[in-house]
């Protein structure tokens, strides 16, 4: 009888929805033992706008994931996103005792320990730490150092910050509900682990989580995220400009958006005099309305959209190093025609990306929108099996934030199979 291994769970915490994800983990495969996803209504992206429900809300999503799973969990990975996260690039170097010196774990943890954040306006606490390379005596590129001599050891990180205060919210909405919170994951990060191969990583591609509220967008490189971004753009900006511009309600809003809306679209193509039944606010009978006129309310937006994007990648300074195309995941993946319209805006290949390599897992939450709550999973174990830089989490937030994670990487994973 094979060992039952310690759980782990993970929330994805949405503009639209709380995502509640109980697995197993094993070296070679996620076991989702329990998921559930309820509404959200109290956070507006990636910002706790009501404490009090947020916790309900949270309650009730991981409520019904403990249910499902019989697996009772105090410790959670928070997945997150937030138009206030901002990656910046750091680096560090450390001299070793003695030119033959090995290499051990305990350098690499003092090389870690040594980046500091340098001062901004305003009280900012690390995310997450991403390990670019390393670099031992002159020799760059260098994956993973443990185990080499040199008299010289120096590294490149991403660190992803936002405001204290922001990550304190997210920790006392878990508080109030019982939970722990064990780490802190940028959602599109998450979102990277469940859909991109390694193939991807390690050439270089794109990922945009399209959401709710924002759009999170990511470049990887040899073998790990090199840069991270958050555009105040998602799918609600285009609900919203809907009521406005037709004079309906939200949810009559999310309707002609899920029924008739394209993101490729034009004022001349074929079908822009094609009439679409839209009932307006506070008409109880459908209204005969032409497709242009919904149109021409969303396409400023559809074009802001796309400008935002390109100017998030352009100024990472490296997209013209990643040659690979571009990876698309997240709820806004059922707008119709969305991939055509950023491989139109990129001038890249474009695929939409579907979790996979996850057993006993409903087809129904196989699906754009679960990738960031199933990846977090994914994340966490990559975390458990490596050597990671940790301090305490309970310390002084300021302090903890600063030191928190750290990953050694590229790295090597197992293709999940296809299914």
């Amino acid at each position: 009888m094979r060992k039952r291994v310690k759980p782990i769970a993970g929330i994805d915490l949405g503009s639209s929805k709380i995502t509640s994800v109980i697995a197993e983990v094993l070296p070679d495969e996620v076991i989702i033992r329990g998921i559930n996803s309820t509404p959200s209504k109290s956070i507006v992206k990636g910002v706790i706008r009501d404490l009090n429900q947020c916790a309900a809300e949270i309650d009730a999503s991981f409520s019904g994931a403990v249910y499902s799973s019989g697996i009772h969990v105090e410790q959670v990975h928070l997945a997150v996103t937030c138009k206030d996260l901002v990656s910046v690039p750091l680096a560090g170097e450390i001299r070793l005792d003695q030119a033959k010196n090995e290499i051990t774990q305990e350098h690499i943890d003092r090389l870690l320990a040594s980046i500091k954040m340098p001062r901004r306006d305003g009280q900012f606490a690390l995310l997450q730490r991403i390990v670019q390379e390393f670099e031992v005596n002159k020799t760059a590129g260098v994956r993973n150092p443990l185990g080499m001599f040199g008299e010289r050891l120096a590294v490149k990180v991403q660190d992803v910050i936002g405001p204290e205060w922001l990550l304190n919210n997210y920790r006392k909405a878990l508080d109030r509900v019982g939970l722990t919170l064990k780490s802190l994951i940028p959602s599109v990060l998450a979102a990277g682990e469940a859909v991109l191969t390694t193939e991807e990583m390690n050439t270089g591609c794109v990922l945009l989580d399209l959401g709710h509220g924002t759009t999170d967008l990511a470049l990887y490189r040899d073998g790990s995220a090199v840069y991270t971004d958050t555009i105040p753009v998602g799918i609600a900006n285009l609900e919203s400009d809907l009521m406005q511009g037709l004079g309906v309600s939200l949810h009559e809003a999310q309707r002609i958006r899920r029924s008739f809306l394209k993101a490729w679209i034009s004022l001349n193509q074929a079908d822009a005099d094609d009439i679409i039944d839209v009932k307006f606010y506070g008409h109880n009978e459908y209204a005969k309305v032409k497709k242009h006129k919904v149109m021409e309310i969303v396409l400023p937006r559809l074009d802001e959209w796309a400008q935002l994007v390109k100017r998030g990648l352009r100024e990472s300074g490296l997209l013209e190093t990643i040659p690979g195309g571009v990876v698309l995941t997240g709820g806004g993946c059922y707008l119709r025609e969305v991939t055509g319209f950023f491989q139109q805006h990129l001038g890249k290949p474009v695929r939409i990306g579907i979790p996979r390599g996850y057993s006993h897992l409903f087809e129904e939450f196989r699906a754009p929108q679960f990738a960031a709550a199933l990846g977090i999973t994914s994340f966490a174990r990559r975390e458990e099996r490596e050597h990671v830089y940790k301090p305490g989490f309970l310390e002084n937030v300021a302090e903890v934030f600063m030191d928190f994670l750290s990953r050694l990487g590229p790295r090597e994973r197992k293709e999940p199979p296809t299914d």
